[in-house]
């Protein structure tokens, strides 16, 4: 209220208050504008949308990775009781304990060759890269270290990016195996290491739970003599009496787990990580990473720390590159501490996103601004011209031809010339007055010259002028009386009361006319213009209600004799 307060008040331009007022109303407008997209999230910010765009695809992630591993954590549930059934029924059909197994190669490969089927089975029907059954049991417990020597099979399948899934042999019988076509790899070995394989005795421990509640899933490992890295879905395996016999379960490398869990998603450089979750940091080694399907990720490597960022986004920063995202927590079975779920694009991709939405909006707000500028500028221009066009044509002398578009400024050229018609007739019947009068001065001037000479020239008939001049002094009242008889009483009356409403200039005019002034003396002594003047003198005649100016000095002697008259 103050700005248009201070631009109404103000010295500006007509074009310029216009301009101004337009220019507060657009930029009213484009605020009210702005508000409603802000209001209705047109302009949510990057973090926002970044944020709703990663948590949408952790929803995907989280929940591919509880369905997959509850899956196979009830498929492993399954090839445990259906080994501890096997197992149970060929001691039972032979009359052996499960300790008469240690150093009987022949019953050991018996079990081997009835477990190579369903475990073929169970790789090819899970989702997973290899299939294990780890016994209590060695064929040979004399060699060194035997007590750490476990027999079992370890398949594992190649080529599951393709329908043609060739299966493995990495630990068990060779004659087993190709008897099921399961060809041993070239890191081949007859038994396990019970101290090689992750969580070992914590497994065993679990086995006096129900099935159920048994599995667990191991730390992440380097399998021995590969590059690859792995973790297991490990369940126990035990008799119908109670007997451990062992572990079974399946593989996830991280091969699969990239392969498996590559996600549909327009995310630039999307990183999705299943971690131990170790508080404010994660260990990239403990986990496995994957990326967007038929694109290419930024691998995390090493220790990322873990910082708050805003609109509910972490930071997963270290020495080598940053990352941005949202995570979870995952529990993958009832007895694993809880894994962390991350989702993650790079840093450097959010930062640019960031800075374009910021010269984005920028560049909006410009061109809004810029248009409502140009608007303001058109609209003014478009609609002053017409009347400072106008204006221009009121100055002319001859308005009788000036023209405009708007109607308005027509009727004003109207009522100016009617007003300069009536100043026109005004200054003539005034013109026409001056020229009587000083015709009456030059006829006075004359018969007072001529009675000057006559006084000069007639000192001696001194008495009979006297005679004459009370002669004419008695004429000259009975003249007046007879004027005065003449005039009309009413319009004296409303000469009389007219005088009091003359302003001060008009006052001072109508003064100097009847002490004889002409209008050139009036403008001498008052400085004023000749339209100035003009203007006046209509403004006195018309309070006066005289039709003259003639007749305006005539009332004027009337009330002078008058006033004298009562003295």
């Amino acid at each position: 209220m103050r700005v248009l307060t201070a631009i109404k008040y103000s010295k500006l331009s007509l074009r310029a208050k216009l301009f101004a007022y337009m220019f507060i109303l657009a930029t009213l407008l484009l605020l009210a504008l702005v508000s409603g997209m802000l209001i209705f999230g047109q302009f949510d910010s990057i973090g926002e949308s970044t944020y709703e765009s990663l948590d949408v695809q952790m929803e995907w992630f989280q929940r591919d990775v509880s369905t997959h591993f509850d899956r196979l954590a009830a498929a492993g549930i399954d090839l445990s009781k259906h080994t501890g059934f096997l197992i149970d029924n060929y001691l039972s059909e032979k009359g052996l304990s499960f300790d008469d197994l240690n150093d009987s190669a022949s019953d050991i490969k018996a079990i081997q060759n009835a477990m190579m089927h369903p475990l073929q089975q169970s790789l090819r029907q899970e989702n997973c890269s290899g299939v294990f059954v780890m016994l209590e049991a060695t064929v040979n417990s004399a060699v060194k270290d035997a007590e750490l020597s476990r027999t079992g099979i370890y398949l594992q399948q190649s080529g599951y990016k393709t329908p043609d899934k060739s299966i493995l042999l990495y630990r068990g019988s060779v004659e087993a195996g190709k008897a099921h076509q399961a060809m041993p790899h070239r890191k081949w070995q007859l038994e396990f290491r019970s101290d090689r394989f992750p969580n070992y005795d914590k497994i065993a421990e679990f086995a006096k739970h129900t099935p159920e509640r048994a599995y667990f899933v191991t730390d992440c490992i380097s399998l021995p003599g590969t590059s690859e890295s792995a973790m297991f879905i490990v369940s126990p395996v035990v008799s119908k009496d109670g007997t451990f016999y062992g572990i079974c379960g399946y593989e996830v490398s991280y091969s699969f787990f990239r392969t498996y869990y590559a996600q549909p998603s327009k995310i630039k450089h999307l990183t999705c990580l299943m971690v131990e979750n170790d508080g404010d940091v994660l260990d990239t080694s403990s986990g496995f990473s994957c990326g967007v399907f038929n694109g290419y990720y930024r691998e995390p490597k090493g220790i990322l720390n873990i910082k708050q960022e805003n609109h509910g986004l972490l930071s997963f920063i270290n020495d080598d590159v940053s990352y941005i995202g949202v995570a979870r927590e995952a529990i993958l079975s009832p007895n694993n501490a809880p894994h962390m779920l991350v989702v993650t694009m790079l840093k450097s991709d959010y930062d640019r996103a960031v800075i374009g939405a910021i010269v984005r909006n920028v560049i909006l707000m410009a061109l809004l601004l810029f248009f409502a500028i140009s608007c303001c500028m058109i609209f003014s221009r478009r609609y002053l011209s017409p009347i400072l066009k106008g204006l221009e044509q009121i100055k002319l002398e001859d308005r009788s031809q000036a023209q405009s578009t708007i109607p308005e400024i027509n009727d004003l050229f109207v009522f100016l010339s009617e007003q300069d018609q009536r100043y026109e007739d005004s200054l003539n019947a005034l013109t026409k007055e001056k020229q009587t009068a000083q015709s009456e001065k030059n006829h006075l001037q004359v018969q007072f010259e001529q009675a000057q000479i006559a006084f000069e020239s007639a000192q001696d008939k001194y008495q009979r002028a006297q005679q004459e001049l009370s002669t004419a002094k008695t004429e000259l009242d009975r003249l007046a009386y007879s004027r005065k008889n003449e005039i009309d009483p009413d319009d004296f009356q409303h000469f009389k009361e007219g005088l009091g409403t003359l302003t001060k200039m008009e006052r001072v005019i109508f003064d100097y006319y009847l002490d004889g002034k002409s209008a050139q003396d009036i403008l001498e002594l008052t400085g004023i213009k000749h339209g100035t003047l003009k203007f006046h003198n209509h403004n006195i005649i018309g309070k006066l209600g005289v039709s003259s100016r003639k007749q305006m000095l005539r009332f004027a002697a009337l009330m002078k004799q008058s006033e004298n008259d009562q003295q």
